[in-house]
């Protein structure tokens, strides 16, 4: 039986609450939200994500998760980030195969519903601080615009973070050894294209920890 809703409540006493629901809920800052069905684009893009990582994995030690599966993301220090139900993510430690939740993905993807609140930030100040994450994709489904984020660590053993937001394409998962077509990521979907250049497709890149 559903316990009542709290209006606030913290990141430990959620995940015991969500245990007792019917319904899958997400923990944003400190609230309950409600995991909701998605348009017809999103679905699609998210099942084209996940048909090319299975495939880029293939029989190797990575998995590749769907939204059915409970991502609660953990930072270097193990700390508990938030709690949310990814569209795809892969994770490749044994410790995401058991329990009902995952914690250290290396590669997560988010699909954008049509109207972008609060969760945009929330869940992206959690993705960027995962232990082990190495790239991250923000694809939007009202139009072909894709937000990326790669880490990488140079000679010096400095993680540097990739940014880089694209209209056209190709799109770079480097951790996979993917890179990836607009038209593989939107196939079978309306999404309209984004005709204008508004700026060069480089990536920008931070120095973390400086």
């Amino acid at each position: 039986m559903d316990k009542p809703q709290p209006d606030h409540i913290s990141l430990t006493d959620f995940l015991t609450w969500e245990q007792q629901q019917t319904e899958r809920h997400e923990w944003i800052d400190g609230s309950i939200v409600l995991f909701a069905g998605v348009s017809y684009e999103h679905s699609m893009i998210s099942q084209n994500l996940g048909t090319l990582f299975d495939a880029a994995v293939g029989d190797g030690p990575c998995t590749v998760h769907r939204s059915d599966r409970q991502l609660v993301p953990r930072d270097n220090l193990n700390n508990d980030l938030g709690s949310f139900y990814a569209d795809v993510f892969v994770s490749c430690g044994p410790e995401d195969r058991t329990g009902s939740s995952a914690h250290f993905p290396s590669v997560v993807v988010e699909v954008l519903s049509d109207h972008i609140g609060n969760e945009f930030t929330s869940k992206m100040r959690a993705y960027t601080q995962l232990a082990k994450i190495a790239d991250y994709l923000i694809i939007e489904s009202s139009t072909q615009f894709i937000h990326r984020y790669s880490w990488k660590t140079d000679t010096n053993g400095k993680r540097r973070l990739m940014v880089c937001q694209q209209r056209r394409g190709p799109v770079a998962v480097p951790f996979l050894g993917l890179t990836l077509s607009f038209e593989q990521i939107y196939a079978k979907t309306s999404v309209p294209v984004i005709l204008h250049r508004v700026a060069d497709e480089e990536e920008t890149e931070i120095v973390i920890g400086e």
